[in-house]
């Protein structure tokens, strides 16, 4: 009798080691269908994506905007350029927003709600793009760019912060995603928290009147970083 209940035993302990031992080919077999699919979703990714630095982040926005046809919606920082490499790629950026909106692309640009960035606010404008302001950008951290429905470039900071400037980038070929990012754009745009350029500008000079009267213009270009004359025929306008 204890000699039939050892082989029981025995018989058992068996089953469970094979069903085990199956349970754990299984699981291996699941383990590498899915290190396969994952690997498969990183290589379409990457043929999807192009990462490039900050130099040819310049570079793909102009070439973006120069080859546009219908519209260009950006997001962006909007922080005035300070040494002169930013300086003429913002100027190249310019140009080619001036090209682009002389044959009737639609290029609208959202700014971060601070009176640090009329100056580019101004620059934009100047240059035929159409200029929202809005609040919530100011925590936004992603710089991002649609281009005719089906390109999105991405401007990302090396660390975290709004006015960190765009170190990275990735261009991205995907009508989904643009369409993604394009309805986020015209929620925003057409808020009634976004503001125009000129309409900011005049908010900007009537608080700074209220709480200073008889401030001077060129005070209110100090704060605004504007032009003199830009202040002054804003001011008169209101």
């Amino acid at each position: 009798m204890a000699v039939l209940e050892e082989t029981l035993l025995v018989s058992t302990l068996l089953i469970v080691e094979l069903a085990l031992l199956i349970l754990t080919v299984y699981l291996l077999v699941l383990t590498f269908r899915e290190t396969k699919h994952r690997e498969a979703l990183i290589d379409r990714l990457i043929t999807a994506t192009r990462t490039f630095t900050r130099a040819e982040y310049f570079t793909i926005v102009q070439e973006a905007i120069g080859e546009a046809t219908q519209y260009v919606y950006a997001s962006v920082t909007g922080t005035k350029p300070e040494d002169e490499e930013e300086k003429n790629n913002v100027g190249r950026i310019l140009t080619n927003i001036s090209r682009a909106s002389k044959i009737g692309v639609d290029i609208r640009i959202l700014l971060p709600r601070d009176p640090s960035r009329l100056y580019m606010g101004y620059m934009y404008t100047n240059a035929g793009a159409k200029v929202k302001f809005n609040k919530s950008l100011l925590v936004n951290e992603l710089r991002y760019m649609i281009v005719d429905g089906n390109t999105v470039i991405l401007g990302v900071p090396e660390k975290r912060g709004v006015e960190e400037p765009t170190r990275k980038g990735h261009r991205i070929y995907s009508e989904g995603f643009a369409l993604i990012l394009k309805e986020r754009f015209e929620n925003i745009w057409n808020s009634s928290t976004s503001i125009s350029y000129k309409d900011y500008v005049q908010e900007v000079i009537d608080d700074i009147t209220r709480e200073t009267p008889g401030v001077s213009i060129d005070y209110i270009c100090s704060v605004t970083r504007l032009p003199r004359e830009e202040v002054v025929a804003i001011a008169h306008r209101g």
